[in-house]
């Protein structure tokens, strides 16, 4: 693709490159936030992306669970 001295196509595979990485540092901060600590900032940046994967969907069903027991008026702390 950079190759071929195409430069609306090296455009676009940077840009492509850029928002990839900006996806990834909002993950990985809002990795940080939810851990509450846990996690330092050299910890989740070392994390391969299955452990990412894993993280977030511990987090998610935490919030899942959370969310019904909220409705059921039982106090939790996420």
């Amino acid at each position: 693709m950079i190759g071929s001295n195409n430069s609306v196509v090296i455009s676009s595979v940077i840009a492509s490159f850029t928002r990839q990485n900006e996806d990834l540092v909002k993950s990985l901060l809002q990795l940080q936030y939810y851990f509450r600590g846990a996690l330092q900032r050299d910890d989740v940046w070392g994390m391969s992306h299955v452990e990412r994967e894993l993280a977030i969907d511990f987090v998610n069903s935490r919030f899942k669970e959370a969310g019904e027991l909220m409705k059921k008026q039982i106090p939790v702390f996420l």
